[in-house]
């Protein structure tokens, strides 16, 4: 019985017996060396006579308890050590698998709770791999809208700069383009007359400057098509005026 306790970390025990009949504390055997278990035990229920019987295990150190179970010799007769039921006595086997078992038991129960501890931190770490996936993959997307919009207005630019053409907003247009207006384009836009007109690109600048890359890149594409053939323009202006009329007279 010793070594069973040694091969739990357990040395110098000592335990206890007490003894019943009818819910009735007889007597006791307290803080007795695991070596006389079997014949103290045998020797006091011969003696008591008892219906029940509580044993418990503890360390003579600090009085901590391994084990312990209650032996009723009058329902549990299965469960009982033969000793107790006046057989050859509550032998070292007998104790040691009951002692052996409910250790088992108490391991069993430290895995699935070791075993359950860590499910729950590989849930947790799965669970931020799957956020950390997601942000990786919005970075991406986003990174592919600015690279589709950045090649859309590349694209916008040298058409863009034809309207603008002798003008600041032509130049910056043209530099941002990589291209660069001639001297005779230049000279062409300062000859016309600068009142109107600038006033009028100023406010297709600031327009322009208003409008996300979506919508400026609609916008070159409009203009491409005004520059394919410029009756265009007025069939913009009268389906535009068409629906502010409609709007102002709508029907009854």
């Amino acid at each position: 019985m010793e070594k069973t306790f040694e091969k739990q970390g357990y040395t110098n025990v000592v335990f206890n017996a007490l003894f019943y009949r009818n819910g009735k504390k007889l007597n006791s055997i307290e803080n007795a060396a695991i070596a006389n278990y079997s014949g103290l035990v045998l020797s006091y229920y011969n003696a008591e006579n008892p219906d029940k019987v509580k044993v418990e295990f503890k360390t003579a150190q600090d009085n901590v308890l391994i084990w312990s179970k209650v032996y009723d010799l009058n329902d549990s007769l299965d469960d009982i050590p033969k000793s107790l039921s006046g057989y050859a006595g509550l032998g070292e086997a007998e104790v040691n698998d009951l002692v052996q078992r409910k250790f088992s038991e108490m391991e069993r129960s430290k895995e699935l709770e070791r075993l359950g501890a860590e499910l729950t931190k590989a849930t947790a770490m799965n669970e931020e791999l799957q956020y950390q996936v997601l942000d990786m993959q919005a970075s991406l997307d986003a990174k592919k809208q600015i690279e589709y919009y950045s090649s859309v207005i590349g694209m916008a630019l040298p058409g863009l700069a034809k309207f603008f053409t002798g003008t600041p907003v032509g130049n910056a247009i043209n530099f941002l383009s990589g291209t660069e207006e001639s001297p005779s384009q230049i000279d062409a836009g300062k000859e016309k007359d600068p009142s109107q007109r600038e006033a009028i690109l100023e406010m297709i600048q600031a327009f322009c400057q208003g409008l996300s890359n979506q919508e400026l890149g609609t916008m070159y594409l409009l203009l491409s098509e005004i520059e394919k053939d410029k009756a265009v323009l007025k069939t913009i202006l009268d389906l535009i005026t068409q629906n502010s009329e409609s709007q102002k007279n709508p029907q009854q």
